[in-house]
């Protein structure tokens, strides 16, 4: 879960900045200069595993927790547009007098402060407690099958043809829980993205235009994040900056234009990083899916 802030002594601190271990991301150039995302090309080039697994980081700025120190209630602001489940957690239980919900995942509607529950600190020892949440509903599917196998449920989200240069599990970036069913789609910038599913946009950042080969530019991804009526989230990464043509909240159609592609983030060559999603209440999980009724297997040539 995205960590929205700590209370100690029942006071606000700050987040430390999320982890940003360094590592080379793979590529591949073929003999015609086009780079591409590749599994055993790159591995024979000598590129390295890298394990960050967190694309598309929600704005922890935009949930807020705030206790009335006159009523000892404990309440949450939800600034997105979209549902988020957030947990609160705490040390020293004994030391308090609460019915908060301490461990569980609670569903936050979208621009609402939530209350929580009554919280009293009554002994003099130390108390923190701290909170995480993750964007969207908790999907309540099965994770461990293929998310959909019709034909037209979830169409290939570009213009044009493309091969898969990374597919599921791949051999460097597709590793861990959020990442494991992504694929990357090496392609032209400007490529239009589409809607691979009708739904809601829960979440954007696409006020970047700097990407390049440095764990440093991952702040600067562009993404686009769309939450499905099943509980299921589809996200689109390292987009073009100010190249979208929706905004949070919007409800979007399949197949409908919603940004063009680039190569901001942490990359080496223009593509598209997708996935889907889901929220299990313990972190975000990618699911296994098929585009247009195709797996998206690394290699495999998808077209709209």
């Amino acid at each position: 879960m995205k960590k929205a802030g700590i209370f100690a002594f029942l006071m606000l601190l700050g987040l430390a900045a999320a982890d940003v271990t360094s590592g080379k991301i793979l590529r591949f150039v073929d003999e015609n200069g086009v780079t591409h995302y590749t599994d055993d090309e790159a591995q024979a080039q000598g590129y390295e595993y890298d394990e960050f697994d967190d694309l598309g980081q929600p704005d922890p700025d935009n949930v807020v927790f705030r206790l009335d120190t006159e009523t000892n209630r404990l309440y949450v602001m939800n600034k997105f547009s979209s549902m988020i489940t957030c947990k609160v957690h705490v040390t020293n239980r004994e030391a308090i007098d609460s019915d908060v919900l301490f461990d569980t995942p609670l569903e936050i509607p979208g621009n609402t402060e939530y209350y929580l529950g009554y919280l009293e600190v009554f002994s003099d020892e130390e108390v923190s407690i701290t909170s995480s949440f993750d964007i969207g509903s908790l999907y309540r599917g099965d994770e461990n099958v293929y998310y959909s196998t019709r034909d037209r449920d979830l169409i290939v989200p570009f213009v044009g043809k493309f091969r898969v240069s990374q597919g599921w599990e791949g051999g460097f970036t597709h590793k861990g829980p959020k990442s494991r069913y992504a694929i990357d789609v090496s392609m032209p910038v400007g490529t239009k993205i589409l809607a691979t599913k009708s739904g809601k946009v829960l979440d954007m950042r696409m006020n970047s235009d700097r990407g390049g080969p440095d764990p440093s530019f991952r702040p600067y991804a562009n993404y686009i994040r769309i939450g499905h009526d099943d509980g299921t989230m589809s996200i689109y990464v390292h987009l073009k900056g100010n190249s979208q043509t929706v905004k949070p909240g919007d409800i979007v159609k399949q197949g409908q234009v919603i940004a063009l592609s680039g190569n901001t983030g942490y990359t080496t060559g223009p593509h598209l990083h997708f996935a889907i999603q889901t929220n299990t209440g313990d972190g975000i999980k990618s699911v296994k899916f098929k585009l247009n009724g195709k797996e998206p297997f690394s290699k495999t040539l998808l077209s709209n």
